[in-house]
């Protein structure tokens, strides 16, 4: 078969990463990863999706990953990483084994130890610990599957809690970076970002702004001197779910207070659905779940969760209106769309918005369709955006912590890392391990004696201890000094 090669306007010697789909999804880490100035190539069977991918400046291919000629002319010998994010579970699953074994092959390694391969698998059940085929790192040849099935359900329940917030991104166990502009009611406006700051140098959990981005300018991490005005974008991080409000409040945009055990509705009995269902039920709320199809409403109800006295599982038409009466679903807290098609989950959305439930999330597969309907008021979370996220922190996994992009500022990251015996930055004082990294940090829990973490007001941290969590923010052109210095 013949291939159609586009070469990039960077040479061959610099290439790093090969990406397997050029989707939506492997466009967005493709790019993520040019911003690093990463060497990319891609590799993709459809000649259109070739083509909608040359404003990336990466090395196309029109080919089939699981070719070796296509993979040899990707630069395999040279590639650090390989991420297989076809629209085919089986292809990803199977193509990081391909590649290794050409790797292996090109560079005389029998294990390929040199290459690390990242699958992205869509279906959660394939991952599953007893329902499907376990770790697939065990035995599949990938040394990260990507799943983000959990990151998005993580994603929607953090978002709901205060919804008029723009962005809430779950970074770590403990820690939250969260985005909203600032309106003209705000408390914060004049003020400079020391001193709405000031409260959180005594309080380790309060809401500290680390980033902003004034309108018409360039988003940047802040200096302190800055007056905040409104209309301004701000980046804070947070120590606890409970504080959420009060940026809702700082921010001129307060939200009202979600009750301890919510009553929630949930269109849709998918994975996804069937994973938030658990987290609220688990929480002691009661919740309903509405389904289409017979099937998959029964497979519900013989779930492990379908014993809980606490949910009710109802067979129709979510957009039913009579249906919609008779639950009063306006008497619910929280109403999630979780159907596989983006329309009908909007059009659901908006009915019980309009019908006064004020927590109204959906998932949407479209990345490009999340900006627009957050501003009706909906909150949505993208499958695809969270996929991109999901591979970008596995690509950063060979450092020990997370890897998060700032969505609204994207010459931004957030990195977090635990200090593991040996490393270097251990014993060293606050300024000089930033000085080290190239990157400000934002937050530190340290273990306690009864082994659980808590966060630590900046003037307390003294020198870095072994088992600190510290949680970073910088220029995403140093994340690459940042990671040596983890890794050191």
């Amino acid at each position: 078969m013949a291939h159609d090669y586009i070469q990039s306007t960077y040479s061959f010697d610099r290439m790093r990463v090969i990406i397997a789909g050029a989707g939506e999804v492997g466009r967005g880490v493709a790019a993520a990863l040019r911003g690093e100035k990463r060497g990319v190539a891609m590799i993709d069977p459809d000649p259109n999706a070739i083509s909608d991918s040359q404003s990336l400046d990466c090395l196309l291919i029109t080919g089939n990953a699981l070719s070796r000629d296509s993979l040899v002319r990707a630069g395999i010998s040279d590639a650090e990483i390989i991420v297989f994010a076809t629209n085919d579970d089986n292809v990803n699953i199977l193509g990081c084994a391909f590649a290794k074994r050409v790797f292996s092959e090109q560079v005389g390694d029998r294990t390929a130890s040199g290459l690390i391969t990242i699958a992205n698998v869509r279906d959660s059940e394939i991952t599953h610990p007893t329902r499907g085929a376990g770790p697939l790192e065990n035995w599949a040849r990938t040394n990260f599957v990507v799943s983000p099935s959990t990151d998005v359900v993580d994603q929607l329940i953090s978002g709901l809690v205060a919804p008029t917030l723009s962005d809430i991104i779950p970074l770590g166990e403990n820690a939250w970076i969260v985005e909203s502009s600032v309106s003209l009611g705000s408390p914060l406006i004049g003020s400079t970002i020391e001193d709405a700051n000031s409260k959180g140098r005594s309080d380790p959990d309060y809401p500290r702004i680390i980033a902003m981005k004034a309108q018409g300018k360039k988003g940047r991490i802040v200096s302190g001197n800055e007056i905040i005005q409104e209309g301004d974008m701000l980046v804070y991080v947070i120590g606890a779910t409970k504080l959420f409000g009060e940026v809702a409040r700082m921010v001129g945009d307060a939200d009202s207070e979600m009750p301890e055990k919510p009553r929630v509705a949930i269109f849709g009995a998918t994975s996804f659905g069937s994973k938030l269902a658990e987290h609220y039920l688990s929480n002691g709320s009661n919740v309903v779940i509405i389904e289409p199809d017979l099937d998959a409403a029964n497979a519900i109800v013989g779930s492990r969760i379908g014993v809980n006295k606490r949910l009710d599982v109802i067979h129709g038409d979510p957009q039913d209106e009579d249906l919609l009466r008779e639950l009063a679903v306006e008497d619910h807290d929280i109403a999630i769309s979780t159907l596989s098609d983006d329309n009908l989950n909007i059009s659901i959305a908006m009915r019980t918005f309009d019908k006064g439930v004020y927590r109204t999330g959906l998932i949407l597969k479209d990345r490009a369709l999340v900006e627009a309907i957050q501003r009706i008021g909906l909150r949505p979370v993208s499958k695809r955006r969270v996929a991109v996220k999901s591979i970008l922190k596995a690509i950063h996994m060979h450092v020990p912590g997370l890897y998060e992009p700032i969505p609204r500022i994207p010459s931004l990251v957030s990195m977090s890392a635990e200090i593991n015996p040996g490393n270097s930055l251990m014993g060293k004082e606050l300024d000089e391990v930033e000085d080290i990294i190239g990157a400000n940090l934002v937050m530190l829990e340290r273990m306690g004696p009864d082994g659980t973490f808590t966060n630590v007001v900046e003037e307390d941290i003294g020198p870095l201890e072994e088992g600190d969590r510290i949680y970073l923010i910088l220029e995403i052109d140093d994340v690459g000094r940042a990671e040596e210095s983890l890794r050191s």
